[in-house]
């Protein structure tokens, strides 16, 4: 039986560092430094949340190319859409989720829908095997996770500081709900997460180190809203 957890929430940003330093004044917290993505063609920075879960905030990175010898042509977590940079422009945006698996072959070959091909990544020392589809873009709109395996099933979690910030709760809008929940029983997922009714779309819930609750929602960084 396929079995998984949350592995990291992502944030899409048109700049990472302003980005990076608006989310920072909501949580009141510090990302750790991230690195570079030569594949993509991307960088990004990272905070630990509870457990092994991570939030990544990513972007393109402005002083690089997709290599001309790559296979994928389009960058992942749909940051190449149009409509995604229309939306960036605004604000950082939750754009999806990311699920590890122990082995991403029986996970793709049973979860139910297409999360893309497979295909090694390489940041700084780490590497890593993740799902991306051919055309960058996100299965069904971001709702339904990435797949990623680890080597032994370590991600870059351990070695980040206490953030004291946790993910509460990950909340999963759709059309269908129900055709959500069938798939996400096929990856017998663990985690704090939400099915609801509406258009396609996700939003994070998040517990600071003061005892606040903060959601972040999808469209503008103003929908972030904080409360006792």
């Amino acid at each position: 039986m396929i079995q998984s957890t949350i592995d990291h929430i992502v944030i899409g940003a048109a700049d990472l560092e302003k980005a990076t330093k608006r989310i920072e004044q909501f949580i009141k917290a510090d990302f750790s430094s991230g690195g570079k993505h030569p594949l993509m063609a991307t960088h990004n920075r990272l905070i630990k949340l509870q457990n092994s879960i991570y939030m990544e905030v990513i972007s393109i990175d402005p002083s690089a190319t997709m290599p001309q010898s790559s296979a994928q042509k389009k960058r992942w977590f749909s940051l190449d859409s149009q409509s995604t940079k229309r939306r960036l422009s605004l604000a950082p945006q939750p754009l999806c989720w990311v699920a590890a698996v122990d082995n991403i072959e029986q996970a793709v070959s049973h979860c139910g829908y297409n999360p893309g091909k497979i295909i090694e990544v390489t940041r700084d020392n780490l590497r890593w095997r993740l799902t991306v589809p051919e055309n960058g873009k996100l299965s069904f709109d971001g709702v339904l996770p990435i797949l990623i395996e680890w080597p032994n099933g370590k991600n870059p979690a351990e070695r980040m500081p206490e953030s004291n910030v946790c993910l509460q709760q990950l909340t999963l809008f759709h059309s269908n709900p129900k055709k959500i929940k069938g798939i996400l029983s096929k990856l017998n997922i663990l985690g704090p997460i939400n099915i609801e009714l509406g258009e396609p779309r996700i939003q994070f819930s998040f517990k600071t180190a003061s005892g606040k609750s903060i959601i972040f929602y999808e469209n503008c960084l103003a929908d972030i809203q904080s409360s006792s």
